[in-house]
């Protein structure tokens, strides 16, 4: 089984809730064999609905149907379908295949090396939105408000190379996360108060509101 962890920690999850394998069975009759990593997602996580549709959405099975791509399984859209993220048909027979991301279904470009790495990176960008404390705004930051952030709080190890010119992820607890656009865009959230208010005493101060 896949090691979720860091997502179960980030989002206090304590309880497996996803989809059955009947369900699936409806994403494996349009595409065929399906990655493990793809399967043990949306059987342990993918019904849980801050994790998977708080900002952008992880494709549920019934409606597989209406993201057909020639090329690509796609599994994931920006909440207004501003781009979507998929696995190339040819990488479906492996465990852990890389994710590509694409604004016209058209042209796609290397997202993340490995799916989780997506699905981790994914789960700290909903955090962003979902978790109990957030920032009222984003703040913009300038490459000293970068460096403070980079000298200062753990980079959590996975990120986006393409969506919002990139996206990084920081934090120095398993509850909370730093989220920086493009790097000069920020914001942040924990799903504890003391945790929050221990970040946000600081970033709220190194850049200007949005």
């Amino acid at each position: 089984m896949t090691d979720f962890s860091t997502i179960k920690r980030l989002f206090s999850i304590t309880e497996p809730n996803g989809f059955t394998e009947n369900e699936i069975k409806i994403v494996k009759d349009i595409f065929g064999e399906l990655p493990e990593v793809f399967i043990d997602y949306y059987t342990e996580l993918g019904k849980i609905q801050n994790l998977n549709h708080t900002q952008d959405l992880l494709i549920i099975p019934e409606r597989f149907q209406y993201y057909k791509n020639d090329d690509y399984l796609i599994f994931y859209s920006e909440n207004q379908k501003a781009c979507v993220w998929g696995i190339h048909k040819e990488d479906l027979s492996k465990s852990n295949p890389p994710v590509y991301m694409s604004y016209d279904e058209k042209e796609w470009k290397l997202e993340t090396e490995t799916l989780t790495d997506f699905f981790i990176a994914m789960a700290f960008l909903q955090a962003g939105f979902a978790l109990e404390y957030t920032a009222e705004c984003f703040y913009e930051i300038d490459d000293e408000g970068l460096n403070f952030i980079v000298e200062n709080y753990k980079n959590k190890g996975v990120s986006f190379t393409q969506w919002a010119d990139g996206i990084n992820f920081y934090g120095n607890h398993d509850d909370e996360v730093i989220i920086v656009m493009s790097n000069n865009q920020l914001f942040y959230s924990s799903n504890t108060k003391e945790h929050f208010l221990e970040m946000d005493k600081v970033l709220s101060k190194i850049g200007d509101e949005l």
